[in-house]
């Protein structure tokens, strides 16, 4: 089985590129080993749901900012995972193989 690559775009500037995603409750999440890191700028903005904390990035290119762009479970374990290294983005960004 081949698993082609995400690559994952805001405004032209590549995000990551990886195929090792997972999906949570039908949204991709990336690992963030394979994501270009410098573009995200963790906040202070916290949420709950019942797999607990989101902590969120804005995404920070130039002078451009997309304001809690990207978003990641801070504690949520199953079994056979630890979620917490998957990054989730918002609707803007370009998402394509």
């Amino acid at each position: 089985m081949v698993r082609l690559k995400w690559e994952i775009k805001w405004n032209g500037t590549q995000l990551g590129k990886t195929n090792d995603f997972v999906m949570i409750d039908g949204i991709k999440y990336f690992n963030r080993d394979f994501l270009n890191l410098e573009y995200l700028k963790e906040n202070d903005k916290h949420t709950e749901d019942e797999k607990g904390q989101i902590n969120y990035y804005d995404i920070v290119i130039n002078d451009e900012v997309y304001k809690n762009g990207a978003w990641y479970y801070a504690d949520y374990k199953t079994h056979a995972r630890d979620f917490n290294k998957f990054v989730a983005f918002g609707k803007d960004i370009n998402l394509s193989v």
